[in-house]
């Protein structure tokens, strides 16, 4: 299959290079049977022919197969060194395995090898992933301790998995951490300190960073998208607004995630009139809401000030009308807003109906609807008996 000679230096090193080149074009399995069939020759195989082709198996998503590939080279008493660790550690990461990955730094030092930055960033991307920010923190600080300078990946990957645990104040104090240390934070650095911030509801703290963030970062749609929906959350839809337009002034097309958040932050802010004029933009920008953007927008109908009038049900029943033009499932929240429109409009029929429509879409009505379409009944129940008298 290979052609090569069982001693033949130049088939060790083809052999090596056949491997090298499956990694790059993630042909793992290739990469695998080409290991198998120099075993077969009795090829004089090295640490590079085995750490090549866990390296293949890491990058197609093999964790599984990098480690056992791994675990048979020291079988073979063959010398594990730093990049067969990081290695290994690195396949872990790629598959969401934070434990393996944290016992294989544990080996390193048990095995007297001093883990390198790629060692650690692959174990702090682990338990980012893993949603273990705890332990990230830890090897963060353990990389100091080990005199090893953590770079922007380290950073980065610190803080989302602060982010990941919802603990704004530490995400901050790494995004803070990494100027002193001379480190100019990422587009990712950036966007995973204020999506943090926006978990956390500080939304002074998120607009504050994503100003911070200047040039190519703040000009990222990610970074104004978190930044929207922290104003959402505050509560602020001014600040969201302003943000939208920040956006356009910045030749940044806002997304619909950026959208739904700005009409989010106008429904909170009972301002009805607003959060349906960003529907319609998303129409002239040729983005189609989603299911969370006309949801958010029946609910500023619902709280739209305009009720003692008699108001705006007609709009969020003609907005559940367009979710089904526009082949969107309406979902509980988009129900229970179109049936609390009716029941403050006094429209108990189509309360009524839009409840009928539910179970028919086989969607379990919650408390709130329940409340609301019994309230309806009652109404209607009454109303009866006032026309028999």
């Amino acid at each position: 299959m290979l052609g090569i000679g069982r001693g033949s230096r130049e088939g060790v090193i083809s052999l090596e290079a056949s491997i090298k080149s499956c990694g790059r074009t993630k042909q793992w399995s290739v990469a695998l049977r080409l290991l198998r069939e120099g075993l077969r020759l009795g090829v004089q195989l090295g640490p590079g022919h085995y750490v090549a082709t866990a390296s293949a198996c890491r990058k197609g998503g093999q964790w599984q197969h990098a480690l056992s590939v791994l675990s048979d080279m020291w079988k073979a008493k063959l010398e594990p060194n730093v990049i067969s660790y990081s290695a290994g550690i690195s396949a872990c990461e790629k598959g969401e395995q934070w434990q393996p990955a944290l016992a294989l730094l544990s080996e390193m030092w048990e095995a007297k090898l001093e883990p390198d930055v790629i060692s650690y960033n692959a174990g702090i991307s682990a338990c980012e992933k893993g949603e273990q920010w705890q332990r990230a923190l830890a090897l963060l600080s353990e990389m100091w301790e080990a005199k090893l300078e953590p770079d922007v990946i380290s950073y980065s990957a610190g803080i989302s998995a602060c982010e990941k645990g919802e603990q704004w104040q530490r995400a901050l104090a790494l995004l803070s951490e990494m100027w002193e240390a001379k480190l100019e934070p990422s587009v990712i650095s950036y966007n995973a300190g204020i999506s943090a911030c926006e978990k956390g509801g500080q939304w002074q703290r998120a607009c504050a960073a994503e100003r911070d963030a200047g040039g190519e970062a703040g000009a990222h749609v990610i970074s104004y998208s978190a930044g929207i929906s922290a104003c959402e959350k505050g509560e602020q839809w001014q600040r969201a607004l302003a943000l939208l337009s920040e956006m356009r002034e910045a030749k940044l097309e806002p997304n619909v995630i950026s959208y739904s958040a700005g009409i989010s932050a106008c429904e909170k802010g009972e301002q009805w009139q607003r959060a349906l004029a960003l529907l319609s933009e998303m129409w002239e920008a040729k983005l189609e809401p989603d299911v969370i953007s006309y949801s958010a927008g029946i609910s500023a109908c619902e709280k739209g000030e305009q009720w003692q009038r008699g108001g705006q049900w007609q709009l969020a029943l003609a907005l559940l009308s367009e979710m089904w033009e526009a082949k969107l499932e309406p979902d509980v929240i988009s129900y229970n807003a179109g049936i609390s429109a009716c029941e403050k409009g006094k429209q108990w029929q189509p309360a009524l109906a839009l409840l009928s429509e539910m179970w028919e879409a086989k969607l379990e009505p919650d408390v709130i609807t329940t409340t609301l379409g019994s309230a309806r009944a009652r109404r209607a129940s009454s109303g009866s008996r006032r026309l028999r008298c």
